[in-house]
């Protein structure tokens, strides 16, 4: 005769079942999950004009600004740097913070550098914003870090891949 585990004997029948229905109920959560992306459009809506911008001038005085001019003049995207805003399509006006994460030297603290970022037209028409936030981390600036993923999120927004088919 085979002999339940010492665990199973503390639970009666009806606990045994409540479990039972409790981890089908979570299984289905999590099966709900996985599939959901497909229900819903998958990130912002993009404004139609933001494919029309090839050449953007960066307004601002810090480091994201600084590393999304590098990001610009140095990318293989289909966006280009302008040196002055009335030569650009639009520009990209970048301002950043930064935000202290708690703890002291050597300790578990740190720095998040928050970056945001909004894409005016000739026109005066916002037609694209966002913010990133990177922590710090040695010899790497969060600030730096996320003036780069503006630019990054900007080109994919703006449809790049599909412009240089």
């Amino acid at each position: 005769m085979r002999q339940t585990p010492p665990v199973f004997n503390v639970l009666t029948d009806g606990r045994v079942q409540k479990l039972r229905r409790l981890l089908s109920g979570v299984q289905f959560v999590l099966l709900l999950l996985t599939f959901s992306g497909d229900l819903w459009p998958k990130g912002r809506p993009v404004d139609s004009r933001l494919t029309t911008v090839s050449l953007v001038f960066v307004s601002g005085n810090n480091q994201a600004a600084e590393r999304a001019r590098d990001t610009l003049r140095d990318s293989k995207t289909c966006l280009g740097l302008a040196l002055n805003a009335s030569d650009a399509d639009a520009v990209l006006e970048i301002s950043s913070e930064s935000q202290s994460l708690g703890g002291s030297l050597g300790q578990m603290g740190g720095r998040s550098s928050i970056a945001s970022g909004t894409l005016t037209l000739k026109s005066g028409d916002l037609v694209w914003s966002r913010s990133e936030r990177f922590s710090d981390a040695p010899f790497m600036s969060g600030g730096k870090t996320a003036g780069y993923l503006l630019v990054r999120d900007l080109a994919k927004d703006a449809g790049c891949k599909e412009r240089r088919k």
